[in-house]
């Protein structure tokens, strides 16, 4: 994993999940609770995905104003860091 990433501005990385699909959960989960995330590779732009598939870590990132109640919610569903 890459660890000079920096989120767009306005955002924060809430969670780095080990792989697409783990993200894919967590992103649904917070989306059903009025949340705005976004999921972004961890290989991007350094490979292509296409090749990659969906087994490298993604970065699950939110606006900087919904962190706290987005991690929140995580903790009360057990998604441990």
């Amino acid at each position: 994993m890459f660890k000079d990433f920096t989120p767009p501005k306005g955002y924060r990385i809430l969670k780095i999940a080990p792989n697409y699909i783990i993200g894919e959960l967590i992103y649904n989960l917070l989306v059903s609770e009025g949340f705005h995330p976004q999921i972004l590779s961890s290989s991007f732009p350094y490979t292509d995905p296409v090749y990659m598939g969906r087994g490298l870590p993604v970065y699950v990132i939110i606006p900087e104003g919904e962190f706290e109640e987005a991690q929140k919610i995580l903790e009360s569903q057990n998604f441990e860091e």
